[in-house]
C-alpha cells in the first residue's frame, strides 16, 4: 500500500511540474520589446492548455498544441514603459520592468565580443554610464549541430556603472548614441563568439536553399556532436593512459610530489 501511495505521489509531482507553463530565458525582468512591430510571445505548457497573455492594455489568449508548444502575437506598441507582462495558464508568470523601444542583435567575432571594461578610457566611460533605458542581454555560449528551442542561460541587465563593464563595447557605444538621438529604450541582445566563422552560425537548411552553397553542404555528413565529443574524449584519455599509465589512478600525493617520481 505504501509503495502504491509513493508511486502515485511522485507521478503527481511529475504531472504538475510538466503542466507549469514555461518561457524562453529571453523573457525575463528588464527585457526590451521591439516597438512598431507585432510582438511574438511563446513558450511551453501542457498539451491543449489555455494560455492568457496580458501586456499594457492588451489581453490575448491561445492554446498549446499537442506537443505543448504555444505562441501568439501581441499588437504593435509604441516606445515606452516600464510595463508588466503576465502569462497565465495553470500557473502564472509575471515579468516586470518591460520596456518597448529599439531591439538590436549584436553578433560577430572578437570585435563584438570585446567588452566595455577593456575599451579606451574604460574607467571614465563606466563611471558615467547611467543609462537606465539601455538594457543588455548576454547569450551564454553553447555548441549544437541543430537549432535549440532555448538558450542555455542569459539575463537582462540595466545599464549602470556597475553593470556596463560586461556589455559589448561596440553595442554599448552604438546604443548610447542611438538613445541620445531617439530618446527611446534600447535593448541589446549580445550573441557573439570570437574566432568563429559565419558558416558555423548558418543552418544546414539555409545552405541547402542557397544556389551557391547547396553543392558544398551536400558533401558534408550529418554529425552528432555529442557522439563525436564522447569519442574524442575517449581517444584522448586512451592516449594519455599510454603516455602516463598512472593517469586516473588514485596515487598518494606524497608519491607524485616526490621529485624522483617516474611518471
Amino acid at each position: 500500500m505504501k509503495k502504491i501511495f509513493l508511486v502515485s505521489f511522485f507521478l503527481s509531482i511529475v504531472f504538475f511540474s510538466y503542466a507549469d507553463i514555461r518561457l524562453p530565458k529571453l523573457f525575463s525582468d528588464h527585457m526590451v520589446l521591439q516597438r512598431g512591430k507585432q510582438i511574438p510571445v511563446w513558450g511551453w505548457a501542457n498539451a491543449n492548455e489555455k494560455i492568457t497573455v496580458q501586456f499594457n492594455n492588451q489581453t490575448k489568449t491561445t492554446k498549446a498544441g499537442k506537443d505543448g508548444k504555444w505562441m501568439l502575437q501581441l499588437e504593435k506598441e509604441s516606445a515606452g514603459g516600464p510595463f508588466v507582462l503576465t502569462i497565465t495558464g495553470k500557473n502564472s508568470i509575471t515579468i516586470n520592468d518591460v520596456l518597448v523601444g529599439e531591439v538590436w542583435l549584436c553578433s560577430g567575432q572578437s570585435n563584438m565580443e570585446f567588452t566595455v571594461r577593456n575599451s579606451i578610457n574604460a574607467g571614465q566611460e563606466m563611471a558615467t554610464a547611467n543609462y537606465p533605458m539601455i538594457h543588455h542581454f548576454l547569450v551564454a555560449k553553447e555548441v549544437s549541430a541543430k537549432p535549440l528551442e532555448d538558450i542555455k542561460a542569459g539575463e537582462w541587465k540595466v545599464c549602470s556603472p556597475e553593470t556596463v563593464g560586461d556589455f559589448t563595447a561596440v553595442g554599448f557605444y552604438f546604443a548610447r548614441e542611438l538613445y541620445n538621438q531617439l530618446k527611446v529604450p534600447i535593448g541589446l541582445i549580445h550573441s557573439s563568439w570570437g574566432g568563429t566563422h559565419s558558416e558555423t552560425w548558418t543552418s544546414r537548411e539555409a545552405f541547402e536553399n542557397s544556389d551557391e552553397f547547396k553543392s558544398m553542404i551536400a558533401l558534408m555528413p550529418n554529425l552528432n556532436l555529442d557522439s563525436l565529443s564522447a569519442e574524442k574524449n575517449k581517444a584522448m584519455a586512451k592516449k594519455i593512459q599510454t603516455l602516463q599509465p598512472d593517469f586516473g589512478k588514485a596515487i598518494n600525493e606524497d608519491v607524485w610530489k616526490n621529485i624522483n617520481y617516474d611518471d
